[in-house]
């Protein structure tokens, strides 16, 4: 069986987007219209085609292909390449700039940053791999309108070139993992956030990705919004808000939780036991009075006070993140 692309249905990758309620702008130069974005990157591919596919909606963005393979995802719903360099201060705005006179080509500008010392090689490399798996996340959690095949554009692109499968089938895990620890990939990239009282009362002992999510995170703020913020990807801050949920380190504005979500906050040995009846036991007799914590401390915007060398402070993220921080 076969959708018309000319590639059996039982090879097909993992779809990550489903067809557009209406044709696509461009379509490619052969064949019948495919189903969704991953088919079309998939014949694409056969044809080793260099340009772009741009996918409009909400949030949309371009998909950058060098014979066949993707070698940059850009899109406004999590940093690019070019963000993530000049939020973390990686490079200067004045360096982007000089960057960008010495390009000689549209494949150049990557090229041109290292030779100008701005970055490392191996560094960019492994920025540029990581954000084509973030944007095929980001673009994964929303139904495109359409797309359009066009021209090379001027990017930094990747050195080593992902194939369109093994983008696909890793974002697929990627949903996988945040539908099944949260709930709706969508709706979490849309909730705000915001620390919660116990989060304030264990500062001194958070990882400082932990601490630097909570310093912005004003109630006003989704996770995209922190993504940009700190220059990180929206997957990678994801992962982080799903474990310090777990922890109960933050509150979601307006008490918006997913439906459903089993509980998977750590269990403390003997809380809540009781009697047969299930009753809490009462203190004992003589026990010393419970202490009253005094006014609440505020966050400091800006501030990742170094955790101390015990285990909670040193915790590493079950995933390790290619923006400094911590990703899947």
């Amino acid at each position: 069986m076969s959708d018309g692309s000319g590639i059996p249905e039982a090879a097909q990758p993992v779809p990550l987007w489903t067809s557009p309620p209406q044709a696509p702008a461009v379509a490619p130069a052969h064949g019948s219209a495919p189903r969704n974005v991953t088919a079309l990157l998939v014949r694409l591919q056969q044809e080793k085609y260099s340009g772009t596919v741009s996918v409009s909606g909400s949030p949309g963005g371009t998909i950058h292909l060098r014979n066949g393979l993707i070698s940059a995802v850009e899109t406004p719903g999590t940093p690019s390449v070019e963000s993530a360099l000049l939020k973390s201060g990686r490079i200067t705005d004045e360096g982007w700039a000089a960057g960008l006179a010495a390009t000689r080509d549209v494949d150049g500008l990557g090229a041109a940053l290292v030779a100008q010392g701005l970055v490392g090689e191996t560094e960019l490399e492994v920025l540029c791999t990581a954000t084509i798996h973030e944007g095929a996340f980001a673009l994964a959690l929303t139904r495109p309108d359409g797309w359009e095949v066009g021209e090379p554009t001027r990017t930094v692109l990747a050195g080593y070139p992902a194939q369109p499968q093994s983008v696909a089938e890793e974002t697929a895990r990627r949903l996988a993992f945040v539908t099944g620890r949260w709930g709706s990939p969508g709706e979490l990239a849309r909730t705000r956030l915001r620390p919660s009282a116990s989060a304030e009362r264990v500062a001194g002992r958070l990882a400082p990705r932990h601490t630097a999510l909570l310093a912005v995170a004003n109630g006003r703020r989704t996770p995209r919004d922190l993504a940009f913020f700190l220059g990180r990807g929206l997957f990678a801050v994801m992962v982080d808000l799903i474990r310090m949920d777990d922890l109960k380190l933050i509150q979601w504005e307006g008490g918006r939780r997913p439906a459903g979500r089993p509980s998977t906050a750590p269990r403390v040995p003997g809380a809540g036991a009781g009697g047969p009846s299930g009753a809490a036991t009462p203190p004992p007799a003589g026990s010393l009075p419970r202490r009253v914590p005094g006014p609440r401390p505020r966050w400091t915007p800006g501030t990742a006070p170094t955790p101390p060398g015990g285990a909670e402070g040193a915790e590493p993220s079950a995933h390790q993140e290619l923006f400094g921080q911590s990703d899947g």
